[in-house]
């Protein structure tokens, strides 16, 4: 049985485009890229919180790292050329400022940075009388894991410094070196198994990673004359990339008047239809990047996606209809409980599968870890399989012991622990099949823990050591790991040089973390927290007081394993497998399974639409000109994409200088 998707004829042209297989690892795309990097951890908060424009790193596509590479350095490239060619950067480099930005975009705001110093200040900065937290967790939190109000540091967090007054670091100081070790550790435990799982996704499957075709096609044509993309001279590409452009800068125009009409449902602007009473609303909005990037992914891919949406719905609304609940709200999963701990099943079960399937490489490459094998090359890799076995063991190994010294049992740690990184694989492995940027797994690591093990069989310690992990390990509408997986991808472009681009890879994890940090930090205290413009911060640090209060209610009312919902979480697995098997045994089943995954992740409702309109277009296309139409159509798709993200730099351009902190949020789901 292959849940694996071959790529047809009619999925991405990479055989089109061929490539100069260099090393673009050098002391200038370094710099460029970290330049890029620092820029993103500062530019993409400060645009969300401060200036109240468009969320930039939420999501796995982030239009970041785009505006500055292909928007500034490919336009630089031009100029850099004319006065002397060997000035301008290869395609190898300027993949490689992408992929510094690229990592740096994981950790800028929702992916670490925005929860981790929300929930890090939360216990001392929102406890009341009324909630009790301090009854219930005080006793139990180490006095190193969260910020205390010693010098006014809360205080001033939220409420922003006095005249005169600076940063009271030393309450941050201990803080951060802690939980950045832990940080440090499951960053490279995600490195490592990109690199034991990377020859196996990228050269035995050849999975699609949909969201790379658009630097790669980008590139071709930048190393000869006349040293810009050959895209640019495509009169279908700037057709696709003025659908997009024409309507935003009308809408544009219409932020300094009310008398222009308003083009409607254009990114974070859905309309929304109530179907049918007890039936989740259903968002029209129609992200032109998402249309561009999913007409590169696989059609049984696509129909997977909305069908099982559309069957996600429908059982929605019969749960509803019929009465049928499970006690117990939990953020960061499905609405209905049922619906996402079946989801949740089947989420596990394609990481399984997709472990089982790929077992023989990753015996290999443990026999070649211990020495028990010489054969496999990994000279391409961002480390030695060595390097990443033994990493990959002693960063569970820290980590396990890490957690303990939080409070949490060592038997709760490692099933908290394998659950992030399997919410890790399998998103990687969902984007790198589907393209959805925005998208997040069926539920967090903690609430799987806390049901599958029961409150009443868990400590007091064990519980808010559970709480204070919502921040680092918690919220997962966007990380790092499959921004490590893309990369890998990328590196496909040139020979040997994985050892390098490891390197700057962790550059960019430093840079993206530290200045990510810092940022938050200097904007609490110099505008105040609570008016930083995300539900993070916002209503008395609501973001933030989230996992405690809902831990609370289990300390308050514990139970036990909670059979109902590992019932439909066994049930959820077992559909996954029958569609597995349905479209293993039947060649002309038309629905991939992975849709079935994500039914009910809340980002991808906002895509559905344009998901749809995709695979629509694709398939009508591809039944009247077959692949040839196919292929001559992709740039119109590709000017999709690059036309909105330029809308998207137009709109904060303008945001920045007329509107500094009354911005459009027209990108990018909170």
């Amino acid at each position: 049985m292959s849940l694996t998707t071959a790529s047809p004829p009619e999925s991405p042209p990479e055989a089109a485009m061929p490539v100069v297989r260099s090393s673009g690892v050098t002391l200038r795309s370094a710099l460029l890229g970290l330049f890029c990097a620092v820029a993103i951890a500062i530019v993409a908060p400060h645009a969300q919180f401060v200036m109240r424009s468009s969320v930039l790193t939420a999501d796995y596509f982030s239009p970041a790292p785009f505006m500055l590479l292909f928007l500034v350095f490919l336009v630089m490239n031009v100029a850099l050329r004319a006065f002397r060619e060997t000035f301008a950067l290869t395609p190898q480099e300027l993949l490689v400022v992408l992929i510094m930005g690229m990592v740096s975009a994981g950790f800028a705001t929702n992916g670490f940075s925005s929860p981790f110093i929300a929930v890090v200040t939360a216990p001392y900065l929102s406890a009341t009388p009324e909630n009790r937290w301090a009854e219930y967790f005080f006793a139990h939190i180490p006095e190193w894991a969260v910020v205390h109000d010693q010098h006014n540091a809360l205080t001033y967090y939220r409420d922003g410094l006095p005249p005169g007054a600076s940063i009271p670091w030393e309450a941050w100081t201990l803080p951060l070196l802690w939980w950045l070790s832990l940080m440090a550790a499951i960053v490279f435990m995600a490195l490592c198994i990109t690199v034991i799982l990377r020859k196996q996704w990228v050269e035995n499957e050849k999975l699609v990673f949909p969201l790379m075709q658009v630097p790669l096609a980008l590139i071709q044509g930048t190393e000869t004359p006349p040293f810009y993309s050959r895209l640019f001279r495509n009169r279908i590409f700037w057709a696709g990339f003025a659908i997009p452009v024409i309507p935003m800068c009308w809408n544009i125009a219409g932020y300094f008047t009310t008398t222009l009409p308003f083009f409607p449902y254009f990114g974070n602007n859905p309309g929304v239809i109530t179907v049918v009473a007890g039936v989740p609303v259903f968002f029209i909005s129609f992200y032109p990047s998402v249309v561009g990037i999913a007409y590169f992914v696989n059609l049984d891919v696509l129909a997977g996606l909305w069908f099982f949406y559309l069957l996600g719905m429908i059982e929605f609304g019969m749960f509803n209809e019929s009465g049928i609940t499970i006690p117990g709200y939990d953020n960061y999963s499905a609405d209905h409980a049922a619906v996402g701990w079946q989801n949740m099943g089947a989420f596990c079960l394609l990481v399984i599968w997709v472990l089982w399937r790929g077992r023989q490489h990753i015996r290999a490459v443990f026999a070649q870890a211990f020495g028990r094998r010489s054969d496999l090359d990994d000279s391409d890799e961002f480390f030695s399989y060595r390097t990443a076995v033994f990493g990959l063991i002693g960063g569970t190994v820290y980590a396990l012991l890490w957690l303990n010294q939080l409070g949490i049992s060592l038997f709760v740690g490692a099933l908290f622990l394998t659950m992030v990184f399997f919410i890790y694989i399998g998103t990687s492995r969902i984007i790198m099949e589907s393209g959805v940027p925005f998208i997040r797994g069926p539920m967090i690591a903690q609430v799987f823990a806390f049901y599958t093990v029961g409150s009443a069989n868990m400590t007091p310690q064990t519980m808010t050591g559970l709480a204070l992990t919502y921040g680092a390990l918690g919220e997962i509408k966007s990380s790092f790991m499959p921004q490590m997986t893309h990369s890998a991808k990328l590196a496909e472009q040139g020979k040997g040089w994985g050892r390098s681009l490891g390197w700057v890879i962790g550059l960019a994890c430093t840079a993206g973390l530290l200045v990510s940090l810092y940022w938050h930090i200097h904007m609490a205290y110099t505008y105040g927290a609570k008016t930083m413009n995300s539900w993070w911060f916002l209503l008395d640090n609501i973001g933030g007081k989230i996992p405690f209060d809902q831990t609370l209610v289990k300390m308050k009312d514990p139970f036990g394993p909670d059979w109902i919902r590992l019932l439909c979480f066994g049930v959820g697995a077992g559909f996954m497998w029958l569609f597995m098997w349905l479209r293993a045994r039947y060649t002309w089943w038309p629905v991939h399974p992975i849709g079935f995954t994500v039914i009910n992740a809340h980002p991808i409702r906002y895509m559905m639409v344009s998901i749809f309109f995709a695979w629509l277009i694709k398939r009508i296309l591809l039944w009247i000109g077959g692949v040839e139409l196919y292929r001559k159509a992709q740039p119109l798709f590709i000017g999709l994409v690059i036309g909105y993200f330029t809308g998207v730099a137009l709109s904060m351009m303008v945001d920045f200088i007329w509107f500094p902190q009354a911005g459009h949020h027209i990108y990018g789901i909170d």
